[in-house]
């Protein structure tokens, strides 16, 4: 499969993302101690939601050199994706795909920021737990760091590799935002990047597992918020939508899920509970397959 010119009005609307844009709700997780990790595994549990929505489960240093983002959107009545991006190290520096899924389109993007862009088709559902994961490590050129974005299938029960992104290190100011995933700020959010029906309730769950290793992850238990967003089911929910139709959305997962406990505006929640990676994932997470070089996919 070739890579996409991807003219999508609502792709591109959807990689204009900045962290502080109007339609979006956020989490700002603390990493506490563990700035210099460079794995990331996250889960996203997405319960109500509608067309335009994207569901970032990870945005590191937002807004700065070599810093990125990956999730699951909803673009259409019968179009999901995964994406995967990181931004420009400085603007002669740019990333490249290396490794590639054969599902995976890449290429570059523009707009606010600029720099190297992945997406698969991925027909994610309600209810159903999206899992991810994200490793840093040093490119196989000189002076280069490679980040690896791999997805978890339930239909085989098997990750993929749906790439791998290469960035140049650049100067000593842009170098950390390239090694480190925690250095320059983690955040997860909930846009709706075409501003329709923002009275109907959209709600996902969120869980982060930051380490240097897929043995040492540790649980992100303590996190901020902006807009509508709380604790639900031993996560952190953001949502969006008028407050009785969300009040009722709640009610109905009730018996499931729990009840909610909203985030006050300045204020900061308990802790949600510190939960493991299960080892069966810890194992998975070390056998992870590797994808085709991103040029034998650019000859088909």
């Amino acid at each position: 499969m070739t890579p996409s010119t991807m003219p999508s009005l609502l792709l591109h609307l959807s990689l204009l993302l900045a962290s502080t844009q109007a339609g979006a709700q956020h989490l700002w997780w603390n990493t506490r101690k563990l700035d210099r990790a460079t794995c990331l595994y996250g889960e996203i549990t997405v319960l109500a939601t509608g067309e335009g929505i994207y569901f970032c489960g990870a945005n590191w240093h937002p807004g700065e050199p070599a810093g990125g983002y990956c999730g699951i959107q909803h673009n259409s009545p019968t179009e999901r994706r995964t994406i995967f991006s990181i931004w420009d190290t400085a603007p002669k520096l740019n990333p490249h795909v290396t490794h590639a899924d054969a599902a995976t389109l890449f290429n570059r993007f523009g707009g606010e920021f600029e720099g190297g862009h992945t997406h698969m088709l991925w027909n994610w559902k309600l209810g159903d737990t999206f899992r991810f994961f994200l490793r840093k490590q040093p490119g196989s050129t000189p002076d280069t760091t490679d980040a690896l974005y791999y997805v978890f299938d339930r239909s085989t029960k098997k990750w993929r590799h749906s790439a791998t992104i290469a960035s140049p290190n650049g100067d000593a100011k842009s170098a950390p935002s390239v090694m480190y995933v925690g250095g320059g700020g983690l955040a997860s959010f909930l846009e709706n990047f075409l501003g329709k029906d923002r009275a109907a309730p959209k709600l996902a769950l969120y869980r982060l597992w930051l380490g240097s290793d897929a043995g040492h992850l540790q649980c992100l238990t303590h996190a901020d918020g902006d807009g509508t967003w709380g604790q639900l089911d031993k996560a952190y929910f953001l949502a969006e939508g008028a407050r009785k139709q969300l009040d009722a959305l709640f009610v109905s997962l009730e018996n499931q899920h729990g009840k909610p406990v909203l985030g006050p505006k300045g204020k900061q929640l308990e802790p949600i509970p510190n939960q493991p990676v299960p080892a069966v994932v810890v194992n998975e997470l070390n056998s992870l397959p590797q994808a085709e070089q991103a040029q034998e996919i650019e000859k088909r």
